[in-house]
């Protein structure tokens, strides 16, 4: 008895998890109102910024990752996102200051 309901609060845990994992416009807003936070993030910016992440969703967790490198970016787990990689943020950011220099 005290086996299946060890088991059935594991199922509900991981359940749970899942269900709290963030989705992939989590992560996009959490990352926008980052690089926001110097320079308004103009629409074909974003779409070229997006071009370069990849999302991965696992049962518990979900990542942003650069596409290149495949370093982390940010990470979520129950509902909240977290930067991992402030130099990645950094660098987008140079790359909307000298945009909106050449402008």
């Amino acid at each position: 008895m005290l086996k299946r309901f060890v088991i059935f609060i594991f199922i509900v845990g991981l359940v749970y998890l899942n269900y709290t994992t963030p989705k992939i416009e989590d992560h996009k807003a959490f990352l926008l109102s980052q690089l926001e936070q110097s320079y308004p993030v103009p629409e074909e910016m974003q779409e070229r910024i997006w071009k370069e992440v990849d999302y991965s969703n696992f049962l518990v967790c979900s990542f942003m990752k650069t596409s290149v490198g495949s370093t982390m970016v940010s990470y979520g787990l129950l509902r909240q996102v977290r930067l991992v990689d402030t130099e990645w943020t950094d660098k987008v950011k140079t790359r909307l200051q000298q945009q909106a220099e050449r402008y």
